[in-house]
């Protein structure tokens, strides 16, 4: 296939995102023209034949992408020095993988987007803000240069914001203020790192050998830049406050796929392999690592599905990250490391990403008949065991693949470290499956049988990949912790049946935002510290105007006919005129004492013309000839 695809892979959602914000629509044809008003007959109501087809555009968005992904070879690549600063796309084979599941999710959740929301307020809108937020995922995968994948990386994270804000509810609002706030500070140090390592390698498509150039200044920006987008903690405030006020599959890409590309940027624009970078290494390992732990006690007592699923990414992301730090250390693990994080990657998009989709379907799939919401919770099952990492499950395999970079380095508590956490994700597993099984809300929604078909898609690959991609040994990987978490999760859940008041204290102690909520008392207390800290300057300063007001007023402030009535009074006018005398008198005395000094200084008739030459030089040249005429 032509490498022609892998421009098209991003630019076609962008061109159909026009034409998706512009539908009219049928449905909003009925709300304007409603049959039941008197006087608007069938032949008055305006054609919607043209709009039609426009409700499927999320769903077309994917395919191109999809198309490439399934097509092109391993090191297909397209150069266009004319675009931009001279744009460079590739498929290497990270960004194979990357673009596969991201592609597959993204067209899961395009038709989930084009079926439920149909007639719903502001669909165009919603529709066009969904293409472009996907144009920049592709674009950022398959772009190889820098530019490239900055321009993809601050275009899909912009949309998202609408994606973010979509219902304009005071929830929405609030999160998609975090949201941008956290997204321009992170894009903002991407940028200034992307352009620091162009300066010092010389490149805009630097290779690993170039890349060891690199300072410490751009490694800095680079981790924090993609760090908010990955949600490396404390920089992931933004994350479980935006996933519950985003719609259902907003919320699935954003979590399946968009957070993702961190791991993606840093593998390729560290330099992963060509060197050694302990210090840097060892302070992701540490972040990774605090990133894992600290989510899980604040997922668990979350009653929010979608905000359980949002911290359980927080946390694989911590995975993650821990892994990538290690292969910075240690630049032997980097052909394990890489294709093990990647796969890691792909394991939890679908799942993820599968996950949100299935509580969608939970809350809004119709409850008849009698055997489709027993199927959707029997999916959400498969697919939480699979992000657990239950015995042949795809989350199994992902997490055997990852145990050369845990077990390969000097530090050989950071493995059992990982076990204690993968504890933690069984209990938040159970968690989420107690709450959306238990606790969920439902109303009728009818049309979701084609998402619902592209959900099953997900589950059937999730239930696929152990076997295709894994290794017979690898199917049971990890069962023993997995037994112990369940067994664990079981005893608790019991209880909570028992006494269903039993946990009630704990639910809810730490709102979504945990920092965020958590540090609004310190902002008060910071600032009635700076407002007590500010009287003394601020009394002064009322000190200082008062003083510069009352001159102003003591020297400018009196109307200017109070100062004339003043210097027609005789004190003022006598003294005046008395100086004015004075003067006069001194001048003339100046002058005559002047006529006197001239008088005495004038020279004689006699003087002999060779005195002339002793004149002053005052004297005229012209007097002095004539005299000398006048002589005998």
């Amino acid at each position: 296939m032509t490498p022609w695809l892998l421009l098209l892979a991003w630019a076609w959602p962008m061109l159909l995102a026009w034409p998706a914000a512009s539908q009219g629509g049928r449905w909003h044809a009925a709300e304007r023209f409603n049959s039941s008003r008197p006087g608007i007959r069938p032949d008055m109501r305006p054609s919607t034949k043209p709009w039609i087809w426009r409700w499927t555009l999320p769903m077309l968005g994917p395919l191109p992408a999809l198309v490439a992904t399934l097509t092109l070879n391993i090191g297909t690549q397209l150069e266009l020095p004319w675009l931009f600063l001279g744009t460079v796309l590739g498929l290497d084979a990270t960004a194979q993988v990357y673009l596969l599941f991201t592609a597959i999710l993204w067209l899961a959740a395009g038709i989930y987007t084009a079926f439920a929301f149909r007639g719903t307020p502001h669909v165009g809108r919603f529709h066009a803000i969904f293409l472009l937020t996907m144009a920049g995922n592709f674009w950022l995968i398959v772009g190889q240069d820098l530019f490239s994948f900055y321009a993809g990386f601050a275009f899909m994270g912009l949309a998202a914001y609408g994606l973010v804000v979509h219902d304009g509810s005071a929830l929405a609002l609030r999160a998609g203020k975090v949201y941008l706030v956290m997204a321009l500070i992170g894009e903002v140090s991407l940028f200034a790192a992307l352009v620091m390592i162009a300066q010092q390698t010389g490149s805009t498509v630097p290779t690993p050998e170039e890349l060891t150039q690199l300072t410490g200044l751009p490694i800095a920006l680079a981790l924090i830049g993609l760090g908010v987008k990955a949600g490396l903690v404390p920089l992931h405030l933004w994350l479980p406050l935006a996933h519950p006020a985003a719609p259902v599959p907003a919320s699935a890409v954003l979590s399946g796929a968009m957070i993702k590309v961190a791991i993606l940027g840093w593998l390729r624009f560290l330099p992963v392999g060509a060197i050694a970078l302990p210090e840097w290494g060892g302070l992701l390992t540490a972040a990774g690592l605090l990133t894992l732990f600290y989510v899980l006690p604040v997922g668990v007592v979350q009653s929010d599905p979608k905000v359980i699923l949002a911290y359980s990414s927080v946390s694989k992301m911590g995975l993650l990250i821990l892994c990538l730090g290690l292969v910075l250390m240690e630049p032997g693990l980097a052909p394990v490391g890489v294709a093990a994080i990647s796969l890691y990657a792909a394991q939890h998009g679908l799942a993820k990403g599968g996950l949100f989709l299935g509580v969608g379907l939970r809350k809004q799939a119709p409850g008849s008949p009698g055997l489709i919401q027993p199927l959707i919770l029997g999916g959400l099952i498969v697919l939480a065991l699979a992000l657990a990492g239950a015995p042949f499950t795809s989350g199994a395999v992902a997490k055997d693949g990852l145990k050369p970079m845990l077990t390969g380095t000097d530090w050989p508590w950071i493995a059992a470290a990982v076990t204690v956490a993968a504890l933690g994700t069984t209990l938040l597993m159970a968690r989420f499956l107690w709450v959306v099984g238990l606790r969920t809300k439902r109303h009728t929604q009818p049309g979701l049988l084609w998402p619902g078909l592209a959900w099953a898609l997900i589950i059937m690959l999730v239930l696929l990949f152990p076997f295709v991609l894994g290794k017979p040994a690898s199917w049971i990987s990890g069962w023993v912790t997995f037994t112990l978490g369940a067994t664990f999760a079981g005893l608790v859940a019991i209880g909570a049946w028992r006494n269903p008041a039993w946990l009630s204290p704990v639910i809810g102690i730490i709102p979504a935002g945990d920092l965020l909520v958590l540090a609004q008392p310190i902002g008060r207390l910071l600032v009635r510290l700076g407002q007590w800290l500010w009287r003394p300057i601020e009394a002064m300063q009322m000190r200082i105007r008062k003083a510069a007001i009352g001159g102003f007023e003591l020297v400018f402030a009196r109307p200017e006919v109070d100062s004339e009535r003043r210097l027609r009074r005789w004190p003022v006018a006598g003294g005046l005129w008395l100086g004015i005398i004075v003067a006069l008198m001194l001048a003339l005395l100046g002058q005559s004492h002047l006529g006197q000094d001239a008088t005495e200084t004038a020279p004689d008739d006699d003087v002999d013309v060779k005195g002339l030459a002793a004149t002053p030089r005052w004297v005229p040249q012209r007097q002095s000839v004539s005299t000398s005429s006048e002589s005998p």
